[in-house]
């Protein structure tokens, strides 16, 4: 997904959008799992990587969800998308507090798989909602 992809107008559009997001959580999943399977040896440019895919995605998600299609925000959402880019800019700049920068990318992996999974279980509702709402209209 990039940040020039342009605005759904529609549901459709906007499903296949949300398709992208998910897209890039299975992407974001597998490299912070490839990055930190071994705790000792965490690749920096590997976790860089993961930090400009997450800033990026990040970006487009909060365009999406300006979005009518979809409900507020739950804070559970706000509040770990928050954690994780906080570990994000610890991570990049090196001002973390922790013993070495493999704590550190670690804690940054950690927040960033928490935020991927409050969010799937954000769109999960989102999607039964519409479901239900397809049903009572016909």
């Amino acid at each position: 997904m990039t940040d020039n992809m342009p605005t759904p107008t529609d549901r459709a559009s906007f499903d296949n959008a949300l398709a992208a997001v998910l897209a890039d959580h299975a992407t974001m999943r597998h490299l912070a799992a490839t990055a930190t399977r071994q705790p000792a040896a965490i690749s920096a440019d590997d976790m860089m990587s993961i930090a400009e895919i997450m800033n990026t995605h990040e970006l487009v998600e909060a365009r999406l969800f300006a979005l009518p299609f979809v409900t507020r925000t739950p804070e559970a959402v706000l509040s770990t998308a928050t954690r994780a880019r906080r570990r994000c800019l610890e991570y990049t700049s090196g001002s973390f507090r922790l013993p070495d920068s493999n704590a550190a990318a670690a804690l940054f992996v950690e927040a960033l798989l928490t935020h991927l999974t409050a969010e799937e279980a954000w769109f999960a509702q989102e999607k039964e909602h519409q479901n239900e709402r397809l049903h009572t209209i016909a």
